[in-house]
């Protein structure tokens, strides 16, 4: 989910981008996972891939020159490149001047270095963009994952796996749940095309519902330590 939502925020989209996310593998998955949250959250996450999958499912009629279109990359540029968009920035959304690399920025990138990572050269944007963020929990996400799926295989090291959810839970506590709703909200309101608005909707809940899980699940490995 973190991936396909940051691949999204980053750059156009084309269909087989969004057939693969769709595709039964990664849906059985998922709903595996919403159907460990409580009922209300869980039927309000599913409602939003619902949307998403009809809004894809409706404007492109899975074919990639459909979905591909003018109008879809006109959206994009609208959205995220010109001045009536909006600027999926953290910065912009919680610094004090409202300006691209303010304090959130330099936040931001204190977190990553506090646990010894720094952004990939070939990505274009700065470390506070949606995108960005998005990926890095898109990394560490995937890291917890391969931890927890080879728990009955090999033996694991709690600490560590500790480690990656925290850090998964502190940053959506201290950076994305601070600002993206708003970045969400903002999109939902100017956006002309149902699939962003689909996106934003979906990213919005999606957060919400992960921060839960991240609490639960260190909640169950401090138990399981005592």
């Amino acid at each position: 989910m973190y991936s396909f939502l940051s691949q999204v925020f980053r750059d156009e989209v084309g269909w087989q981008k969004v057939s693969d996310f769709f595709q039964e593998e990664n849906m059985t998955v998922l709903a595996s996972i919403i159907a460990q949250l409580p009922p209300e959250k869980a039927q309000l996450l599913n409602q939003c891939l619902s949307n998403l999958r009809e809004s894809a499912g409706r404007n492109f009629n899975g074919k990639e020159k459909e979905f591909g279109s003018l109008d879809l990359r006109k959206e994009f540029a609208y959205l995220f490149l010109t001045p009536q968009g909006v600027y999926p920035f953290e910065s912009v959304y919680l610094g004090k001047k409202k300006l691209l690399m303010d304090k959130p920025w330099e936040e931001v990138r204190a977190f990553y270095r506090s646990i010894g990572i720094e952004k990939d050269k070939s990505e274009i944007h700065l470390e506070d963009h949606i995108a960005v963020e998005l990926g890095f929990m898109a990394s560490f996400s995937y890291l917890s994952g391969d931890f927890l799926s080879y728990e009955g295989e090999e033996k694991i090291d709690e600490e560590e796996k500790e480690f990656l959810i925290q850090v998964q839970h502190d940053f959506l506590e201290q950076h994305l749940l601070k600002w993206a709703p708003g970045l969400c909200d903002d999109i939902m309101a100017k956006t002309r095309h149902p699939f962003y608005h689909g996106v934003a909707a979906l990213t919005r809940w999606f957060l919400a519902c992960d921060l839960s899980m991240l609490e639960e699940s260190l909640t169950m490995l401090t138990v399981k330590a005592d």
